[in-house]
């Protein structure tokens, strides 16, 4: 006979579970992230300084590895840093031989002789707007911009600029140590044009600065707290372009305090005879369209003129000359002494000395 199963026992109230009521789902808010702001596109200066800064170093290859450096990362990272100078190689090569394509083919052209008058400023008025386009590239090419601006940050005291032009030296003054700035020209459409300039780059600056149109071969008079004559005149290629560039250099020598200087950077007349007969050829041509002689024998006028010579530098084959001056002791009170009716007379002994002369840098 099978047995009945036996029944549970009952569960003591000690040992009873309690069972909490059921609560109901609560809603857990949703948290929103952050609004990520956009990151601005990187600036062209940023973009070239995180490319400079992973430019290979050559701490680096001290410490990497012979597996290291022939690594296929290393060798791409090296071939990427050579494209950028053979890039400015070439571009550089490329520009040069424009020039010499152009400045060819200038020489080889024949040109139609004819009468210029002594005057050419109509040139300049009308090369005005558009000046700086046309001479930028050749001026960068033979290193001149990075001479204006070394040549012009020598200004200091009461300065005058001479055949300011455009005002192609503007932006390399500094103002901090200039009390005065004269910028003078005979053309007016070119101080326009300077004048837009400077208050382009030293606008603060403006209500020390006077703009003159006038010829540098009339009396220049400083301003009134500059009674002594200015402390700097400055002239960038302006010889080339006055009928009479010893008396300018003697008028420039007037005007200027005793112990001041006179700053010149020109084109002229270059060391070999092969590249004279060349600018030779092609100076009629060159005035006609830009107003400029440039095969003038630069040294030849500042021994004429009799000014004390400081230095003389030339460059890109002597056709460029650098060149510091003093003004002789005493003119100025000469000058004063002289009867207004009499033109000055230069003093019969100049002072330069054979080391400072000319014909040195020949």
């Amino acid at each position: 006979m099978a047995k009945l199963p036996k029944p549970p026992k009952p569960v003591p109230k000690s040992r009873t579970i309690p069972v909490t009521p059921a609560t109901p789902l609560q809603r857990i808010p949703r948290i929103k992230p952050a609004p990520q702001s956009r990151r601005p596109d990187p600036t062209p200066k940023e973009s070239w300084q995180r490319v400079w800064s992973e430019r290979p170093k050559i701490s680096d290859l001290q410490r990497l590895s012979d597996e290291q450096l022939r690594s296929a990362q290393h060798q791409a990272k090296l071939r990427r840093w050579r494209q950028w100078p053979l890039f400015g190689i070439g571009l550089v090569a490329f520009g040069m031989g424009m020039y010499g394509v152009m400045l060819y083919a200038s020489v080889m052209e024949d040109v139609e002789h004819k009468e210029l008058p002594d005057d050419l400023i109509d040139r300049f008025d009308r090369n005005a707007e558009g000046y700086d386009e046309k001479v930028d590239m050749s001026e960068t090419l033979l290193f001149i911009t990075s001479r204006r601006k070394r040549l012009t940050a020598q200004a200091k005291g009461h300065v005058l600029e001479v055949a300011v032009g455009t005002g192609r030296n503007i932006p390399y003054y500094n103002t901090k140590e200039c009390a005065t700035v004269t910028l003078l020209d005979a053309s007016g459409p070119m101080l326009a044009v300077a004048k837009r300039k400077w208050n382009d780059t030293h606008k603060e600056y403006f209500s020390r600065v006077f703009f003159k149109q006038q010829s540098a071969l009339q009396p220049i008079v400083p301003p009134w707290d500059a009674q002594d004559g200015y402390d700097t005149v400055i002239q960038t290629m302006g010889l080339c372009s006055t009928p009479e560039p010893v008396k300018l250099l003697q008028n420039i020598e007037a005007s200027t305090n005793e112990n001041g200087q006179i700053l010149l950077l020109e084109h002229g007349k270059s060391h070999y005879e092969w590249l004279n007969s060349m600018l030779d050829k092609t100076a009629p041509a060159h005035a006609d369209e830009h107003g400029c002689w440039w095969n003038k024998d630069i040294g030849q006028i500042v021994e004429e003129s009799g000014l004390e010579v400081v230095n003389i530098q030339r460059y890109n084959f002597g056709t460029t000359w650098w060149v510091e001056l003093k003004p002789r002791k005493g003119l100025r009170k000469k000058l004063s002494e002289t009867p207004a009716q009499q033109p000055p007379v230069a003093p019969t002994e100049s002072p330069v000395t054979p080391k400072s002369s000319w014909a040195i840098w020949r």
